[in-house]
């Protein structure tokens, strides 16, 4: 099943161009992958592949910004400025998760993105998600939710890595639970964990909660 949102005409076959770059790349990286095998896989010819989107590092740069794309359309709810309450982080979180894992291709494209790639797609595509994400956890600092002793983007990060861990290593999480004797976590149980690690101790939420209504009750007096 595509995993990317189709945006070219089918006559011209260049979704499903960008589709097979997806899979092959997903599997093989960037430097594994062939135009030959994007080719093939597409049902093209290698000149079509060319005509269309030129050399293997173009065509890389294009899937990584459509997965971004349709990443940020798919947790664009989460994202919008909002009101924020204990429940904002968790949801956030658990969208971040379901994507992950409706779209195994580019899970692993992800991955890879980390370990090769051509130089500056990596760089733009972070400094693009991380100005939406991390104002996220900054309102949720504000409003007492998440701790405040870490920086509101390395919170972002800490967050992130973990649901990736998650992911991609449950044989390394299941043997070290089995070391405790502890059973293996379903995915709302891990991140009620990643929570708890993220949120503001209670008693500095009790803290946080009287000073606000402090300063709101002296500017209602005003």
């Amino acid at each position: 099943m595509p995993e990317l949102r189709p945006v070219f005409s089918f006559v011209d076959a260049r979704d499903k161009i960008l589709e097979a770059a997806l899979v092959t790349f997903a599997e093989f990286g960037f430097h594994g992958a062939t135009m030959r095998d994007i080719a093939q896989r597409a049902g093209v010819s290698q000149g079509l592949l060319h005509h269309h989107f030129g050399g293997k590092e173009a065509l890389w740069n294009i899937v990584g910004d459509r997965l971004s794309a349709d990443f940020l359309a798919y947790v664009a709810d989460v994202l919008d400025p909002r009101a924020t309450d204990e429940t904002t982080i968790p949801q956030a979180l658990r969208t971040y998760m379901n994507y992950w894992k409706e779209h195994p291709a580019a899970f692993r494209f992800n991955l890879w993105r980390v370990l090769e790639g051509p130089k500056g797609e990596r760089e733009a595509r972070s400094e693009m998600l991380s100005s939406r994400g991390v104002p996220l956890f900054k309102r949720a600092q504000k409003a007492g939710v998440v701790r405040t002793d870490l920086p509101a983007g390395l919170a972002l990060c800490i967050a992130g890595s973990l649901v990736q861990f998650w992911l991609h290593s449950q044989t390394e999480i299941r043997d070290a639970l089995a070391v405790t004797g502890h059973t293996s976590l379903d995915d709302e149980a891990f991140l009620k964990h990643v929570m708890a690690l993220l949120q503001t101790p209670p008693t500095a939420r009790r803290t946080a909660k009287r000073s606000r209504r402090m300063q709101s009750d002296k500017r209602t007096s005003r």
